[in-house]
């Protein structure tokens, strides 16, 4: 049995930045440590800094006043700072670099532009990051460009500024920005590609290598979008593709002369890649 994992597996800059300082706050803190959501899109992650004590919420109102809460990667809405601010709540802002320069973007372009923002509409990112245009709205498929027309009409605004959820795919991404272009021929147009290099890097990772083997398994938590997204690339170039969140979720049959690819998502461990790997080459040793 071959092999093949990807380079790119892995935390990514951004998720590994969050969670070091969501440690270190934990470890030089003595007081309560609330996080808003998961912190990150990975069970395992979650569940470990949950170990070290952390208090994770669903909503800022669980927060007691005077706290000390982290804003987790995905980032927050606006009115998540607003009402922090009124309950005195020190944040630890962990947003991803990455999506507050779409929010910088969206800023600076509310007062002249719609903002299209392209990518899933219940993702705690895309719901947060929208929330900072004076006038926008998330289009996740093509009909919801129809839908938008009389939307943008009432606006009254000529601009329209089409940004794109960090871990959204790319191919999809184009697809639909040139829909809009299409149907907004009288509006000036701004296609800005805010898609993390990191998770173009990985999907055409993803890709070469679904083409080249004979199972694909991509790791990484069930609510993250990149992994899933990876899962999508993987399934269009290898017939068998199986999406698993730890080692014990493999239930394929593995044979001694097949080609294995793995790749793992931006918010998955080292840890649950290295035992996922040790596992394959405990199934090649027993299959000779």
């Amino acid at each position: 049995m071959e092999i093949i994992l990807g380079k790119t597996s892995g935390f990514c800059f951004g998720v590994a930045n969050t969670v070091k300082r969501a440690y270190g706050e934990l470890t030089n803190s003595n007081e309560n440590v609330y996080c808003l959501g998961e912190i990150v899109h990975n069970e395992r992650v979650v569940e470990e800094l949950s170990q070290k004590g952390m208090i994770f919420v669903k909503n800022i109102d669980e927060v007691p006043k005077n706290s000390k809460l982290i804003i987790r990667a995905h980032g927050e809405p606006k009115q998540t700072y607003e009402k922090a601010q009124i309950k005195n709540i020190e944040l630890l802002d962990l947003t991803c670099g990455k999506i507050k320069v779409i929010r910088s973007k969206i800023e600076k372009a509310k007062e002249d532009a719609f903002v299209i923002l392209i990518g899933k509409k219940n993702h705690p990112e895309t719901i947060g990051t929208i929330s900072f245009a004076k006038y926008g709205q998330i289009v996740e498929e093509k009909d919801d460009i129809v839908n938008l027309e009389q939307i943008i009409k009432n606006s009254g605004l000529k601009r329209i500024k089409v940004l794109s959820q960090t871990t959204f795919s790319k191919e999809k991404f184009n697809t639909l920005s040139n829909e809009i272009i299409n149907s907004f021929p009288n509006y000036e147009i701004d296609i800005d590609n805010t898609i993390c290099d990191a998770t173009s890097e990985r999907q055409e990772e993803t890709k070469e290598i679904a083409q080249n083997v004979d199972v694909m398994i991509v790791i990484g938590g069930k609510n993250s979008s990149n992994t899933k997204e990876l899962y999508n690339v993987a399934n269009k170039y290898c017939q068998n593709v199986i999406m698993i969140q730890d080692v014990s979720d493999i239930d394929i049959e593995l044979k001694n002369d097949y080609k294995v690819g793995v790749i793992a998502g931006a918010s998955t461990s080292e840890k649950s890649i290295e035992e996922v790997i040790d596992f394959l080459h405990e199934n090649k040793e027993n299959t000779k």
